[in-house]
């Protein structure tokens, strides 16, 4: 049986998905629930917090996911604090009805610059070469995106030049997906 690409919020804070917390933020983890706000736009949370997060404070830190059997990410992330209680407005991708998320009081999304730091942390739950060399293209696609991303405010674009640059990109995602492949093909542990 081969392994299904599941992303969602981690099933258990087992020991490795808490000892993967302990290195981000406050090292704290905790599942808040998900209550999308009217007019929220889905992979937007830090402009979502600004826009209807109205009598709430904006936390900012750490959305951490897991795919299943690979390795776990962590993307940064905003949530509110309403009276105590943590609430994620932002429309969730998978019906996720709960996240994981890490506070980070040393972190806040800059507004005056909004270029927002998309390049994730993982964490490796294998030592499988094949899935350590798809992680590997997977921070290089990512980083390589990054670099060429446009960003007016909440607006983003890739924008690749043709030539060199494109060959590069191309060369990255066959190359990823390839890997993605073999790694997927394998039972999981």
């Amino acid at each position: 049986m081969s392994a299904e690409r599941t992303i969602t919020t981690p099933a258990t804070l087992s020991e490795e998905v808490l000892a993967f917390a302990e290195t981000l933020g406050n090292g704290v983890a905790e599942l808040v629930d998900v209550a999308p706000a009217e007019g929220a736009v889905e992979d937007q949370p830090f402009y979502n917090v600004i826009v209807a997060g109205e009598g709430a404070t904006p936390v900012f830190g750490w959305l951490v996911w897991e795919l299943t059997g690979f390795w776990l990410e962590a993307q940064r992330h905003a949530v509110l604090d309403r009276d105590d209680t943590l609430v994620d407005i932002t429309p969730p991708i998978d019906g996720e009805t709960s996240v994981l998320f890490i506070r980070d009081p040393d972190w806040v999304f800059d507004y005056a610059n909004p270029k927002p730091p998309r390049r994730p942390q993982r964490h490796l739950l294998t030592e499988d070469a094949d899935v350590v060399k798809w992680a590997k293209l997977a921070d290089e696609v990512d980083t390589f995106k990054w670099r060429n991303t446009r960003f007016k405010g909440e607006r983003s674009e890739l924008a690749i030049a043709p030539g060199k640059d494109m060959r590069k990109m191309e060369r990255l995602q066959r190359d990823y997906n390839a890997a993605a492949k073999v790694a997927l093909g394998k039972p999981l542990t």
